[in-house]
């Protein structure tokens, strides 16, 4: 494993002009960091294969680039051997070249079947994407119960621990939530990301590099909106619930319910809605 980015590359300060009330005012403002990330892996005397670019906030990038292949079933979490970054000598910027070494041999023919479903925008998926996530992953094991007392504390908890987003505002974040015998919740694991797919990429990369996946008496938690595409992620990872603070899509909701993954929307400090597996958030 590498030693963390340079905090310099996860924030910076740029001098803004402010207008409040009319009045202007000089003063810095702290922006959040964004840098492409080359995903590359390579198995036992294979050249690297490169499988994805993404615009990403730099920092915990072994627990993405692992996370991205594992919830994407490019691989299994057992086949990693180990991660490392490009070589000085090769690339002008090799903390942004990550490298996933594998046990087995990777199978090149399967990136662009698994890439045309993992577009952020997902505008190709469909009945076809569904059906196909539903025969690859199989219905996840259900949780017996969710307390929703719990799940009202769970918003402010999250922002609580959002540490980047306090000082810039820009950032998505995904927590992975331990739930309780009695349905209680309290939060595990929390990374943060400008884009909210890395965000829960990082957090299944790291269940998956200490070896804890499936997480299937944990609820993943999501400070903006639930799309199709996370929730096949959810899937991989073995979750069993989902909590959003924003809305779900339409295909969010029919991809959960054929999954059997309880999925929570507009989840607030009073109210939210369960969309799917109902039964399983009790009072």
């Amino acid at each position: 494993m590498s030693a963390p980015p340079d905090p310099r590359r996860r924030t910076s300060t740029q001098r803004v002009t402010t207008w409040r009330d009319g009045v202007a005012t000089e003063r810095d403002d702290l922006l959040i960091g964004e840098e492409p990330a080359q995903i590359s892996v390579a198995g036992p005397d294979q050249q690297q294969i490169e499988v994805a670019v993404t615009m990403r906030t730099p920092g915990n990038d072994e627990e993405l680039a692992v996370g991205f292949l594992v919830s994407e079933t490019l691989i299994a979490p057992s086949d990693v051997l180990r991660v490392s970054f490009g070589d000085p000598l090769h690339t002008s910027q090799p903390e942004n070249h990550i490298l996933v070494r594998l046990r087995t041999s990777f199978d090149a023919a399967r990136i662009p079947a698994r890439t045309t479903v993992a577009t952020a925008s997902c505008g190709i998926c469909g009945k076809a994407s569904l059906d196909d996530v539903v025969q690859r992953l199989g219905r996840v094991e259900k949780i017996a119960r969710i307390s929703g007392a719990s799940l009202l504390q769970l918003p402010d908890q999250l922002r609580a621990a959002q540490d980047l987003f306090e000082s810039t505002g820009g950032l998505h974040a995904a927590a992975a939530v331990s739930v309780a015998a009695d349905g209680s919740l309290s939060i595990t694991t929390v990374r943060e990301d400008v884009g909210r797919h890395n965000a829960v990429d990082k957090l299944i990369g790291e269940a998956a590099l200490r070896g804890a996946l499936p997480l299937a008496s944990s609820l993943l938690l999501l400070s903006g909106r639930c799309s199709f595409e996370l929730v096949q992620k959810a899937a991989a990872a073995g979750f069993a619930a989902i909590a959003c603070v924003g809305a779900p899509s339409s295909l969010a909701v029919e991809t959960a319910e054929r999954l059997g993954i309880c999925l929570i929307g507009f989840l607030r400090e009073r109210s939210f809605n369960v969309y799917t597996e109902q039964g399983v958030v009790q009072s």
